[in-house]
C-alpha cells in the first residue's frame, strides 16, 4: 500500500444526514486520533454545531446543482414561500 498520501478523507452520504471527516499526514504523525470534521453547518443564517447536514440537494429547472444540506432546505423553503405569495 502506498504510504505517500497527504490526506485521507471519508464522506458519509446518509439517507437522512451526511457529513465528512479527514486527517492529514502531518496531523496523523503528531496524533493518530486527530480527525477533523465540519462542526458548524450554516442553518438558516445561524451557526449550528453539528457534524452532519441534511442529505438534501436542490437543483434548478435545468437539473443543475444549486445547493446542498441546510442551505438547500432554506432555499427550497424560500421558493415555497415566494410561490405561496404569488
Amino acid at each position: 500500500m502506498d504510504s505517500n498520501h497527504l490526506l485521507v478523507a471519508a464522506i458519509d452520504f446518509g439517507t437522512t444526514y451526511s457529513g465528512y471527516a479527514f486527517s492529514t499526514r502531518s496531523d496523523f504523525e503528531r496524533d493518530p486520533l486527530k480527525i477533523r470534521a465540519n462542526q458548524a453547518w450554516n442553518a438558516g443564517g445561524r451557526q449550528l454545531l453539528s457534524l452532519k447536514t441534511p442529505t438534501v440537494i436542490l437543483l434548478d429547472k435545468d437539473k443543475k446543482f444549486v445547493s446542498f444540506g441546510y442551505e438547500a432546505e432554506n432555499q427550497y423553503s424560500d421558493l415555497l414561500m415566494d410561490n405561496a405569495k404569488n
